[in-house]
C-alpha cells in the first residue's frame, strides 16, 4: 500500500488568509505604536492595545 503524506505548514496557512478592514486598521495602529515607542527611545517593550489605548508594556512585566 502506497501512502502519500502531505504536510501543510501552519505559518503558510496564516499568510494565505486575506485580511479584512478591521485587521488592517488594527495592525496599522500597532505598527504606528511600535514606531512611536522606538522613536521615543523605549527599548525592551511590547506595544499593545488595552481598552482601545496604545500601551507600552516592559518585557519584565510581560513574562
Amino acid at each position: 500500500m502506497v501512502m502519500n503524506l502531505k504536510y501543510v505548514d501552519p505559518a503558510y496557512m496564516i499568510r494565505t488568509v486575506s485580511t479584512n478592514a478591521s485587521n488592517t486598521v488594527y495592525f496599522r495602529l500597532l505598527a504606528q505604536s511600535v514606531v512611536h515607542g522606538a522613536v521615543a527611545g523605549y527599548t525592551s517593550y511590547i506595544s499593545s492595545l488595552i481598552n482601545r489605548r496604545q500601551t507600552y508594556i516592559p518585557y519584565s512585566v510581560s513574562y
